[in-house]
């Protein structure tokens, strides 16, 4: 997508500029909805879970298209130049020069949205699908006790979201030595 937003060739530019606008500026969980329940309405009936994957994922997939445009923006004129003179094509530079270059500067943010993605998984429980708080709801409903049920979900997710964090952390490091 962020190449296609990119891309010289019009339509290609219009269509991915206009879905990447369009999904980013909707919330998630209205995204979910729209996957879920409007598209049973014209014919196309999907599980709870792969409407949550669609819906998480088209909104993410437009994220990362902008995070992955910033990153290749952000690479430095000069090393396009450079390949060009040395008479790279432009899919090499593209593929050889460009993408790698941006990849070391989108991976913080990346890893960050990542992070993100996780936290949002919380929202598909409102279309059915039996994740972490859709058990925290329905034991809240037996024990009568939704403060202790909703806070012990609230912990786990803090204790995945701190190890993913720290797993990505090391990463981005390993990757950031390797490179030096």
């Amino acid at each position: 997508m962020a190449l296609g937003r990119m891309s010289r060739i019009r339509p290609l530019s219009t269509v991915s500029t206009v879905f990447i606008e369009v999904v980013r500026s909707i919330p998630v969980l209205v995204i979910l909805f729209l996957v879920y329940y409007s598209l049973g309405q014209i014919g196309i009936k999907l599980t709870g879970m792969a409407a949550a994957i669609v819906g998480l994922g088209a909104f993410y997939a437009t994220l990362y298209a902008e995070v992955f445009r910033a990153g290749i923006l952000g690479v430095d004129n000069g090393q396009r130049e450079a390949a060009i003179a040395l008479g790279l094509s432009h899919r090499d530079v593209l593929r050889k020069i460009i993408l790698p270059e941006a990849f070391f500067s989108i991976l913080p943010n990346a890893t960050n949205q990542l992070s993100n993605l996780i936290k949002d998984t919380s929202l598909v429980f409102t279309i059915g699908v039996a994740d972490l708080m859709f058990q925290a709801q329905s034991a809240s409903a037996v024990t009568f006790e939704p403060m202790d049920m909703f806070l012990l979900a609230g912990v786990i997710y803090f204790l995945f979201y701190l190890i993913l964090s720290k797993v990505l952390a090391r990463w981005e490091l390993n990757v950031q030595r390797s490179r030096s």
